[in-house]
């Protein structure tokens, strides 16, 4: 690989926040389509309010009107590198790196390029885009971000593109992790003629690249003959193909290990809004092969886990290492906590209505005497005989009189503590992830 710029300063720890005297561009209230855009996108924020990475912004420039856009719009913020990749398949390939130089120089921005080279033979995109990803990859250190220009449009056609060539229709993740650092697609919520509306009232110049016209190409067929037919038959069409799939986790079903191929865990990942790198989906199916005592869990994006239980997965957030404060409950009084929810039923026998209780969590080693026993039992017992995966029961409630255990609600009322006439606690644990998917904050 070849490199065609002047060599870039190192970025220190402070390149890509702003300083105490540079204003946030986020400071600026939002007139545009594309600047609230910017403002919505999670990673992109949590970058350059100070409170992620203190890495690089990279912009992937290749002269187009969406990237042009892009670095335009993001041009105030310090540190800010424009990358352009020359694969050499266009005779003015020279002439874009020297626009895209000039352009870059026009917005202050400091520049960069790369050239590669694309294997001719077979699917000539499908190589020219492993080839540049490539580059982004060996391109970003730990807490750099690289921002892409893809938006509403191209998002609807990678969908149509995935379900026309048999694959599961998820689109491109708005945010994933890229070698040691961060990808992010700002834009993916503005629509194609938004971006040239914003590229004609700020007069920005860019490159027409001709293979957008082939159609020959897979994604130009799509673009205008495909989408344009259904936008036409279906008004608003396209912007419901390019819609966030955040399926609600809900209605999220395990993922049952016999299930677990590569297709059948892309699927699942995507359903959850989560990224789908290959390493993941292997380091599950090795997983799968685990013995069931195992209970194996992969890292499938900061603070989420892909856990097994048994024969099947389940995504989990990471719950913390903070222990919660009890909490003072009176039985018979319904208690709605993050975790879910503690209610009551009558129960003949059952713990005195109006009695005065705490709510603990689980600290290891707690032992009850569940009504109708002799002996104590273990509460890790009562778990692993009512078949809780073991990331609820650091969530799960036990209650707790001064310093004795008397229920573990759903599970157990400790015998010496119960009444002829009285209540019994039930635990009903959200099924949603209590926290965001995608994170700044690596493990």
């Amino acid at each position: 690989m070849l490199g065609e710029s002047t060599p870039r300063t190192p970025c220190s720890g402070s390149c890509a926040t702003p300083s105490a005297t540079t204003p946030s561009p986020w400071a600026m209230v939002p007139d545009d389509c594309v600047e609230r855009a910017l403002l919505q996108t999670r990673v992109l924020d949590a970058f350059l309010g100070g409170r992620g990475p203190a890495g690089c912004l990279w912009v992937a420039f290749s002269g187009g009107v969406d990237s042009t856009v892009l670095l335009h719009a993001l041009r105030t913020v310090p540190g800010t590198v424009a990358i352009h990749i020359n694969h050499g398949l266009d005779p003015s390939a020279s002439d874009w790196v020297q626009h895209c130089a000039t352009v870059a120089r026009e917005f202050g921005v400091q520049f960069e390029s790369r050239s590669i080279r694309v294997d001719s033979r077979g699917n000539r995109e499908q190589a020219a885009r492993a080839a540049r990803y490539a580059v982004f990859g060996e391109l970003l250190a730990a807490d750099d971000l690289l921002a892409l220009g893809h938006h509403a449009d191209d998002q609807a056609e990678t969908r149509v593109w995935q379900l026309l060539t048999g694959r599961e229709p998820g689109g491109m993740p708005t945010e994933r992790r890229l070698g040691a650092g961060w990808l992010v697609r700002p834009l993916m919520g503005v629509r194609r003629e938004q971006v040239y509306d914003y590229a004609r009232r700020h007069g920005l110049r860019w490159i027409e690249d001709p293979a957008n016209s082939d159609l020959g190409l897979d994604r130009n067929a799509i673009r205008h003959g495909v989408l344009r037919r259904l936008e036409e038959r279906h008004p608003g069409a396209l912007m419901r193909l390019s819609a966030p799939r955040r399926a609600a986790v809900a209605c999220l079903r395990p993922l049952p290990v016999g299930e677990a191929s590569d297709r059948g865990t892309e699927a699942w990942l995507l359903a959850a809004g989560l990224p789908t790198p290959s390493r993941t989906i292997a380091e599950i199916r090795r997983q799968s092969l685990a013995a069931e005592d195992r209970n194996p869990r992969v890292l499938v994006a900061p603070g989420t886990w892909a856990c097994r239980y048994g024969d099947a997965w389940h995504i989990v957030a990471d719950p913390g290492e903070s222990t919660p404060k009890p909490i003072a409950v009176v039985v018979g009084d319904d208690v709605e906590m993050p975790d879910g929810i503690l209610h009551w039923q009558p129960a003949a026998p059952g713990l005195p209505v109006g009695r005065s209780l705490s709510i603990g969590r689980r600290r290891g080693g707690e032992r009850i005497r569940p009504l109708g026993r002799d002996c104590t039992k273990a509460v890790k017992a009562l778990f692993q005989e009512a078949h809780v995966p073991p990331w609820r029961r650091a969530e799960w409630p036990l209650l707790y009189d001064g310093e004795a255990l008397v229920a573990v609600p759903g599970l157990a009322l400790a015998a010496e503590a119960v009444v002829a006439n009285g209540c019994e606690p039930l635990w009903s644990p959200r099924r949603t992830i209590r926290k965001p998917l995608n994170t700044l904050k690596t493990p």
